[in-house]
């Protein structure tokens, strides 16, 4: 990315790092990072289980997500 002087940068990066420890705030209270995680190898046993012809069991792991995803919203 381009800038056109210094004060472009200096907002950026004040931008950037206000995000950085909104989201680490988040992280440490909610365990987000862990869940993040959790619901990507959930995703990741969903597209196993539709290659495999187990239909079933990847509509019952998308449940499971949006159970959670239900959850987190509330």
């Amino acid at each position: 990315m381009f800038y056109d002087d210094e004060k472009d940068i200096s907002n950026e990066l004040y931008r950037t790092m206000e995000k950085q420890l909104v989201n680490n705030q988040l992280e440490n209270k909610y365990a987000f990072n862990k869940i993040a995680k959790s619901i990507d190898y959930l995703h990741l046993a969903t597209k196993l289980f539709d290659k495999a012809g187990m239909h079933q069991e990847a509509n019952e792991i998308t449940n499971v997500i949006k159970d959670v995803y239900k959850k987190l919203n509330k």
